[in-house]
């Protein structure tokens, strides 16, 4: 009879042997723990990404950010700096408005301030003041008076322009306010209407913002 061996001998052969297969079924779904398992372990070595912040909670762009100044009221304009301002500001206060010149000379009487023609290619007289002067409307009366006197002059004055004769001619009043008398007394002067229009002027730091308004004569 064969000596038996020691129990620690098949424990050890049970060792030196490579594992045993997986059972039936096992092999076609170990991947999936595997891939699980290396997951985790790449969730856990890098860092966590940020959450993008709810629409509602973000923070206004720098670039869309709104600023508020306040406009302090400024009275140093000179009429000649308003000159200047509608000379460079076309469509100021009408669209398609286009200065041909400034400062028309207008015997005897003052220059026309300045002589545009709108969309239409009609002739129109811009006189200003800086105060309330009711002498401001007969001024402006007589450029018109003139223009119409001396529309061959006119013609011949400014040969590039296409001025249309057959319209009446505009009259544009500019000032930083107007009196209740000469706008009522300007309802009487028919067919010829006014356009009046108010100014406001504004210091913006070393600036002088200028903002015409358009007033109906009641």
């Amino acid at each position: 009879m064969e000596p038996q061996q020691p129990e620690h001998s098949t424990v050890s052969q049970h060792s030196e042997q490579p594992d045993k297969p997986l059972g039936r079924g096992l092999e076609q779904i170990s991947h999936l723990f595997l891939t699980q398992k290396n997951n985790f372990q790449r969730a856990r070595e890098e860092p966590p990404v940020p959450l993008p912040e709810p629409q509602g909670l973000q923070a206004p762009s720098r670039a869309h950010s709104v600023r508020t100044i306040l406009l302090r009221q400024s009275t140093s304009i000179t009429k000649n700096q308003l000159v200047d301002v509608l000379k460079d500001s076309r469509g100021a206060f009408e669209e398609e408005l286009r200065v041909m010149d400034l400062f028309v000379p207008c015997p005897p009487h003052s220059a026309i301030d300045l002589l545009a023609l709108n969309s239409a290619n009609q002739l129109t007289v811009i006189d200003l003041e800086t105060r309330v002067d009711d002498a401001l409307v007969m001024r402006g009366l007589a450029h018109c008076e003139w223009l119409q006197r001396n529309f061959v002059n006119i013609r011949r004055m400014y040969p590039g322009q296409t001025i249309e004769l057959s319209s009446p001619i505009q009259l544009f009043l500019i000032a930083p306010r107007f009196s209740a008398v000469v706008q009522t007394a300007a309802r009487q002067l028919t067919p010829l209407k006014i356009h009046w229009v108010r100014y406001h002027t504004f210091d913006i730091g070393s600036t002088t913002g200028v903002f015409f308004e358009p007033v109906a004569c009641e």
